[in-house]
């Protein structure tokens, strides 16, 4: 199983996991890290200590924004097993969890990505 990293400012992992698991219940092999308090060079190796952690089937890491010190961290810290996807929502989420079982992680994040756009709406 692909597992899940989710990684943001302050709370914002947890807060998105718990909001997940409000919907879909109790959600197996993801966590969550934050950057408060940590250099970007310090939420690298947490991020990098984590992907280190999971087997062959890999890990999507999660970045609440792209171009901020999260992704900065992801992306120093990346590694051959990781993929990073950013500007997640709740839809990508639920794409996540129950497609990483038949979706390949070379193919998920592009999946997520068009489930995440296709849920924002404008009315």
């Amino acid at each position: 199983m692909i597992k899940g990293l989710i990684v943001g400012h302050r709370d914002f992992g947890k807060a998105i996991l718990n909001a997940m698991e409000s919907i879909s219940g109790s959600i197996e092999n993801i966590e969550w890290v934050s950057n408060d308090g940590l250099s970007t060079n310090e939420l690298a190796e947490k991020i990098r200590a984590a992907c280190e952690l999971n087997g062959e089937e890999g890990i999507l890491v999660f970045v609440d924004v792209y171009g901020g010190s999260c992704w900065r961290a992801a992306k120093m810290a990346r590694a051959s097993n990781a993929r990073i996807i950013t500007g997640i929502n709740l839809p990508m989420l639920l794409s996540f969890i129950h497609k990483r079982e038949t979706i390949s992680l070379d193919e998920l994040p592009a999946v997520m990505e068009n489930d995440g756009k296709r849920a924002i709406q404008s009315e």
